[in-house]
């Protein structure tokens, strides 16, 4: 880990490792009372709540034995959080999601467990088991948050948290954690969950992180691309995670949020020791963010929050670009097509990533000098009562015959549609996209009725990343 920060920027000093974070922003910015609310899970819900802070609903809290032989387990919900009052790096949390007809909690991946095994959960935690030192604690029972509609085809099994890291009133970076399969729906980044950086301006996913395999682009089985998922509520989690962190105390705070889909961001746990993953999905070291947001005098929460985008916002394309040897686009771009017979076309174009190839308008193609292979494949002609394996007959046909006449037809394609069958080329292009010059394919047909006489596919997208925010003065 210590390898891959040290990459992160030119040098090592824009990074932050662990003695220099103590010394330097710890140590001065968190004072003992302060870290005491944070350390406590139910002292950190009684200093929010008391400042309207949004936090889940308390169900229990379990101090002892004798607290734990009292409690009416079947008073809960049928869904709930049970976790370790100081607990550390999420260990001994369980989330019950539902409960059966025998009378059976239900966990991730359909697991169940009794009353029995709930009370040796609880025990357990009581126990110190997974304390910092192992010293008795406290069994934390709260409201299930269920997730948001925004990460539903994120997240497996478990809800998606944000980590935003406060210092000086500032929120200087952000995180969102994805459960994952391999996390066992879990938001941890140790059990295997992915963490994507935030651009603070915008609040949109940039760069991802995923165990072992380092960064990534497109979430594990689902191939869902990371980058550009918008954080719902993002300016209200801004402003709570400075209200935290004045209401705890704590000059430098990490302030994890779960976003439920009815009530919206809510704080679950503050942290008096911010840990270095959040730098490595983000791709950025963290100190040189303290030291700009040092000094700033923030008087109040609007401040804070306007200082966050203006400071730490749009910087991280650049770093996606420097990282990924890729430029970063939005989904309307200007573009060029440099025509074989010295014409060249300027002008707009959309950036779709849901289409497997370019497109371009057979008017267009033609000024460009592919006149000659529009015509020959206006000409063929596929009979209405041609059966699907027919029309693949045709296609080989005329894919082996004139593929090797012209030097510029890149391929042949079959197209269905409304009005039967019909024979497209795949004409070979010069393409400029935000200053690229390269050479790709592109089907031709009619879209001069279609808003876009051109659009971009993902075959001809290789050295980009797409991101849907960003946005440009159009042609």
């Amino acid at each position: 880990m210590i390898d891959l920060l040290r990459r992160i920027g030119k040098n090592r000093k824009t990074v932050l490792g662990l003695n220099e974070r103590y010394l330097e922003y710890i140590r001065p910015y968190n004072l003992s009372p302060a870290i005491e609310i944070a350390d406590d899970k139910v002292l950190t819900k009684e200093v929010l709540s008391a400042q309207e802070i949004p936090v889940p609903e308390t169900i229990a809290v379990i101090n002892s034995y004798e607290d734990l032989n009292k409690i009416d387990f079947d008073s809960f919900p049928s869904s709930f959080v049970l976790k370790p009052v100081h607990g550390v790096r999420g260990g001994g949390v369980e989330i019950i999601y539902n409960r059966d007809k025998n009378g059976e909690w239900i966990l991730s991946r359909g697991r169940r467990i009794d009353l029995e095994d709930i009370k040796a959960q609880c025990r357990d935690i009581i126990d110190g088991r997974y304390s910092l030192h192992q010293e008795k604690d406290t069994v934390l029972v709260e409201e299930r948050i269920k997730s948001h509609k925004a990460f539903r085809y994120y997240a497996y099994k478990g809800t998606p948290d944000i980590r935003v890291i406060v210092f000086n009133n500032i929120p200087v970076i952000g995180m969102l954690r994805l459960p994952t399969e391999q996390s066992d729906g879990r938001a941890n980044l140790d059990l295997g969950a992915i963490g994507a950086g935030i651009d603070m301006a915008v609040g949109k996913t940039t760069t991802a992180i995923y165990g072992k395999s380092g960064l990534i682009e497109k979430t594990p089985g689902y191939n869902l691309p990371i980058s550009g998922l918008k954080i719902p509520y993002w300016t209200k989690i801004l402003r709570y995670s400075i209200e935290a962190s004045k209401a705890s105390g704590l000059g430098f705070a990490t302030v994890d949020f779960l976003i439920d889909k009815e009530k919206g961001p809510m704080i679950v746990e503050l942290n008096a020791r911010p840990g270095m993953s959040i730098q490595l999905a983000n791709q950025v070291g963290l100190r040189a963010r303290l030291k700009k947001a040092g000094g700033i005098k923030v008087k109040t929460v609007e401040k804070g929050i306007r200082l966050a985008k203006d400071l730490f916002g749009g910087e991280i394309e650049e770093g996606i670009e420097a990282l990924s040897g890729k430029n970063v686009i939005g989904i309307y771009e200007n573009i060029e097509v440099q025509g074989i017979n010295g014409e060249i076309y300027k002008g707009k174009a959309k950036i779709d990533t849901g289409a497997d190839s370019t497109s371009i308008d057979r008017n267009i193609a033609i000024k460009l000098g592919y006149e000659d292979i529009i015509n020959k494949f206006e000409e063929i002609e596929i009979p209405d009562e041609y059966t699907r394996k027919q029309g693949i007959e045709l296609m080989n046909k005329f894919r082996d015959e004139l593929v090797p006449k012209y030097e510029l037809l890149e391929d042949v394609n079959l197209i269905h549609s409304s009005h039967g069958m019909s024979l497209r080329p795949y004409v070979k292009i010069n393409l400029v996209l935000d200053n690229v010059d390269f050479e790709t394919k592109a089907t031709v047909f009619d879209r001069s009725k279609l808003t876009y006489p051109v659009i971009v596919g993902r075959k001809s997208l290789t050295k980009f990343l797409v991101d849907p925010a960003k946005k440009k003065n159009i042609i």
